[in-house]
């Protein structure tokens, strides 16, 4: 299967405009229309945030799927290449990763994008933000990393 690869017009501009808005985390809180540039309400998830920000910061292009678990399977299927998370820590080259934790038994999955070390994600306690990637690989658990720009 052929790789596949997004371009991202946006993606640091809409990030940080984002930012601004105040939007707090809250597990299953979804922007009701992904494709209006400044979304009304108070309160996202992590995967309503990312695909929001995909969809931005392509230009509205790409839309994923709505749903961590979800939007994993898009993105194997749709060919997006697998990488290494701890490879993908070390990439300064502005290349964005989506990665994902696996849900546990009790645990909720998670996705956020990385890029140049960081992260673009919507967590419990601060809402949209960014903070180390490596804090992430120092939970213990195991993360699945696809690149999805050049």
């Amino acid at each position: 299967m052929p790789e596949r690869l997004i371009a991202m017009f946006d993606l640091e501009n809409r990030f940080n405009q984002s930012r601004s808005w105040g939007v707090k985390y809250r597990f299953g809180a979804k922007f009701a229309d992904p494709k209006q540039s400044l979304p009304p309400e108070s309160y996202v998830d992590c995967s309503g945030y990312i695909r929001w920000l995909v969809f931005h910061g392509s230009g509205r292009i790409f839309m994923l799927v709505d749903g961590s678990a979800n939007q994993r399977l898009m993105v194997e299927t749709e060919g997006f290449p697998k990488r290494d998370y701890r490879e993908a820590l070390k990439d300064e080259s502005g290349t964005v990763y989506i990665c994902f934790f696996r849900p546990g038994p009790a645990v909720a999955g998670h996705v956020w994008l990385l890029r140049n070390g960081k992260t673009m994600e919507s967590h419990y306690g601060k809402g949209i933000n960014s903070r180390s990637g490596r804090l992430l690989s120092l939970m213990g658990r195991k993360v699945y990393c696809y690149r999805i720009s050049s």
